[in-house]
């Protein structure tokens, strides 16, 4: 039976993790906060808390390109079965002690996960943010897209940066992008979350895009 994946409820489940996360680092008075991690620590934290909820595969092989040398396979960041039924993995042959009920690549959702940082460390802006919105996120999506095994994907981007009027007008900006190199993906789904300011930072936003696929 194929599954329905709600995006709406992953949405909510990155937002709680990224508030927890906050709340933990508040607690604790650390000196460092989200914003000084990088993009491989903040998805393995979101992979970690969204653990409760799905299987997670990460760095996953693209399905359509099974045969090619493994150096030349593009990856995704995350990839999400339901609970119990990880997904099938195309690295090696089935064997006995594979689960009995593994979940299909085009059941699968897979997940993107970029992060885009206003300010460096030490609080100097940083030269690369608007790039950070165009054209590796456009890239990925594109990959997603044009894959005919993938049937559920989407963009999960996490921003930090100092206001809401910010967040709104880069969040425009990037959809414009999209438009312009005829990426298609759906509504955004946003969730913000205040930030203790270390660095220029006052704010961390997930957005998550639902692509649509060909």
């Amino acid at each position: 039976m194929a599954l329905d994946w709600d995006y709406v409820e992953l949405a909510d489940r990155l937002h709680q993790s990224l508030r927890d996360a906050e709340a933990e680092l508040r607690l604790e008075q650390a000196v460092y906060g989200l914003d000084t991690r990088d993009e491989r620590e903040l998805q393995t934290l979101l992979a970690d808390r969204l653990a409760r909820f799905y299987e997670i595969a990460r760095e996953v092989h693209y399905p359509s390109s099974f045969g090619e040398k493994l150096s030349h396979r593009p990856r995704c960041d995350l990839v999400l079965t339901p609970l119990g039924r990880p997904l099938r993995l195309d690295r090696s042959p089935p064997t006995l002690f594979d689960p009995p009920r593994p979940t299909e690549p085009p059941d699968a959702l897979w997940l993107e996960v970029k992060i885009a940082y206003q300010f460096r460390e030490g609080g100097t802006r940083h030269a690369g943010y608007g790039a950070q919105w165009r054209n590796a996120i456009v890239e990925d999506l594109r990959k997603m897209e044009a894959d005919p095994l993938i049937r559920h994907a989407g963009l999960v981007l996490v921003v930090f940066n100092e206001s809401r009027d910010i967040l709104e007008k880069d969040l425009e900006l990037f959809e414009t992008v999209l438009a312009q190199k005829e990426v298609l993906a759906g509504f955004r789904l946003v969730r913000s979350v205040p930030i203790l300011e270390r660095i220029g930072h006052r704010l961390c936003t997930v957005a998550l895009w639902p692509t649509i696929q060909r």
